[in-house]
């Protein structure tokens, strides 16, 4: 009986010992609080860094949508430029920039209108170097076979060695008819076709597989 009561009174002890230990070695309410207040900042800090980051990319993001509008308007006003100067190499490059600016601003309904400025601005100039449509009447007056003759194959000739400006010019009408066909039928998408066939009709005029229409 003896031994159970003094093995009571040993639990007792121990266990009071275990609850002075926690009391004194647990945390004061100020340490507890700095603590807490630690793990506020560090969260609150990484947060802020977070948001910091979005707003920085976001306001990249904006600058380059500014620069590439930027870009797009004045490289519109230097092709203005060239044309009424008759420079189509540098009307060709600015358009060309301009379109690049439009695609990459999701526009490819504004981009397929300046590679199909190209187009436009191509024909025009290819038929004032060759005098395109005074050599087609003068061809279609004549009478003599022989004169008619002599006269196609000069006009081939001259339309052969500028022809180099509407192969060139094609390649960016087929850009713009491959940016048109992701939108509904337009008159960008009939004038696209037009300047397209055009090429295509001098191309055949060229290889004679015209030439029955002036015999």
């Amino acid at each position: 009986m003896k031994k159970l009561l003094y093995y009571i009174l040993f639990l007792f002890i121990l266990n009071s010992c275990k609850e002075v230990d926690k009391k004194i070695n647990a945390p004061s309410p100020q340490k507890a609080i700095s603590r807490i207040d630690s793990v506020t900042s560090t969260l609150y800090k990484t947060a802020n860094n977070s948001f910091e980051k979005h707003d920085s990319l976001a306001s990249e993001n904006l600058k380059s949508i500014s620069e590439l509008w930027s870009t797009y308007k004045s490289t519109k006003i230097l092709a203005e430029k060239y044309i009424s100067e008759n420079n189509l190499d540098s009307v060709i490059l600015y358009l060309d920039i301009a379109a690049d600016a439009a695609s990459k601003l999701s526009r490819e309904d504004i981009a397929s209108w300046q590679l199909n400025n190209i187009g436009h601005y191509s024909i025009n100039e290819y038929k004032n170097r060759t005098d395109f449509d005074i050599r087609l009447r003068q061809l279609a007056s004549l009478a003599n076979s022989k004169a008619k003759g002599l006269n196609l194959e000069e006009t081939k000739s001259v339309f052969s060695s500028n022809f180099k400006i509407l192969s060139n010019a094609k390649n960016y009408l087929l850009k713009a008819q491959l940016l048109d066909s992701k939108f509904k039928r337009s008159e960008r998408t009939d004038k696209i076709k037009r300047n397209i066939q055009f090429i295509d009709w001098v191309d055949k005029f060229i290889s004679n597989r015209n030439r029955k229409m002036y015999e």
